[in-house]
């Protein structure tokens, strides 16, 4: 097997894995309406404005140089993650905590698992983290997005808590593999699009 899907597959064979111990355990639970307070309804702005900004970061500066670059891996970690939740949401089909009580509702054409704000939470910030631990630690702040993230999504029951463990793990699995051999669109595209907009200013 190619060394470049080992990671992969790794990742696949621990989430499922952890999924099926997580409902063979009854690990899922829906919270008491009580437990969503005020500070957990911003989950889906927090995330939006994380992948915006890594976005519009990306196509600002290119990938030139080492920010840039990293925002550039963000960005597809982001776009990849994103597909492969979806397809994983439709196969799923299990039904939100705001739709039933039972965590065991699946295949039932819901959309709850995985959380696809956490996974895009987890694959911003996972390059970020591994590119710049060692010089500025400071960075593994960043990590808090998607833990407020996950908090959030149960807070809120928009998810169970098998769903954001499962979006966490996507998301930092995507994050890692972009960070070792990404960013794979920038190398395809003309070199306009790789130096950046700030350039053309």
């Amino acid at each position: 097997m190619p060394m470049t899907f080992r990671p992969a597959l790794a990742a696949a064979a621990m989430l499922a894995c952890a999924c099926h111990a997580a409902y063979a355990a009854d690990f899922d639970r829906r919270l008491n309406e009580a437990n969503a307070g005020p500070f957990w309804q911003h989950g889906n702005l927090v995330v939006n404005t994380a992948v915006a900004s890594a976005v519009a970061g990306a196509l600002w500066l290119g990938a030139e140089d080492r920010l840039g670059r990293t925002l550039w891996q963000s960005s597809e970690a982001w776009a990849v993650s994103a597909a492969v939740t979806e397809v994983l949401k439709v196969a799923a089909g299990r039904v939100r905590p705001t739709e039933t009580q039972d965590p065991g509702k699946w295949f039932a054409g819901g959309r709850s698992f995985p959380s696809g704000h956490t996974t895009a939470a987890a694959s911003v910030v996972t390059p970020l983290i591994l590119e710049y631990k060692d010089d500025h630690p400071m960075v593994w702040l960043l990590a808090a997005i998607p833990a407020y993230e996950m908090v959030s999504r149960v807070k809120t029951h928009s998810h169970w808590q098998s769903d954001v463990i499962a979006g966490a793990a996507i998301g930092a699995a995507t994050g890692y593999l972009e960070h070792q051999r990404g960013p794979w669109v920038v190398k395809a595209l003309p070199r306009g699009v790789y130096v950046g907009f700030r350039k053309a200013f």
